[in-house]
C-alpha cells in the first residue's frame, strides 16, 4: 500500500492510538511513522520516532517488537553513516535476541555486516555474513540465504584485494 508509507497515514494511527490508550498500537505507529520517515531521507526524525518506539516496547517488555524498531534505528543511523551507533544498535538488538534463547534476525545480521563493511572492518563483516547463512540455512530462506552468500563472496573478495595492495575499481 503506497499511503502506508505516508507520514500522515502513521501520524494519524498514532494519534488513534494515543486517544484509545494503546500503548502497543502507539509504539507500532511510532515505529511506521519513523520509517515512513526513514524513507522520505528524513533520518533524524525517523530516529526520534524509532527512539519513542523503543521505550514504549520495552515499559511493554515486547522484545520481538523491540528488536525489530532498534534494527530500524541502526538503518537510520547507518544512512547517516553514524557507523558506530548502528553497532551499538545493532549488537544491543543481537543480545535481546540471544536473551530470548531465539535465533537472531538473519536481515539483522546481514545490516550488522554491511555496517562492518562499510567501516571497513572486513573480518568482523565476514564473520556476521557467515553467522546469518547458518541462521538462513536453518530457516530455509533461499531469496535471503541466496544474496547473503553474494554479499559474503563479494566481502571476501574486497578483503583480499585491500590485503594484496591492488586498488578496487
Amino acid at each position: 500500500m503506497m499511503h502506508d508509507k505516508d507520514p500522515s497515514f502513521w501520524q494519524f494511527h498514532l494519534e488513534n492510538a494515543k486517544t484509545m490508550g494503546d500503548r502497543e498500537l502507539e509504539a507500532v505507529a511510532l515505529t511506521n511513522l519513523g520509517a515512513s520517515y526513514h524513507t522520505a531521507h528524513q533520518y533524524q526524525r525517523a530516529i526520534a520516532k524509532y527512539r519513542q518506539a523503543i521505550a514504549i516496547f520495552q515499559e511493554l517488555a515486547d522484545l520481538d517488537r523491540e528488536i525489530w524498531a532498534l534494527t530500524n534505528l541502526g538503518s537510520a543511523y547507518n544512512c547517516l553513516q553514524e557507523y558506530a551507533r548502528a553497532v551499538i544498535t545493532y549488537r544491543q538488538a543481537i543480545d535481546l535476541a540471544s536473551t530470548r534463547g531465539t535465533l537472531v534476525p538473519p536481515g539483522l545480521l546481514c545490516n550488522l555486516g554491511q555496517t562492518y563493511r562499510s567501516m571497513g572492518r572486513y573480518d568482523e563483516a565476514i564473520a556476521v555474513c557467515e553467522e546469518a547463512i547458518g541462521t538462513l540455512r536453518e530457516s530455509g530462506s533461499t531469496v535471503e540465504l541466496t544474496e547473503t552468500v553474494r554479499v559474503l563472496k563479494d566481502l571476501r573478495h574486497e578483503h583480499n584485494t585491500l590485503s594484496s595492495g591492488v586498488a578496487i575499481t
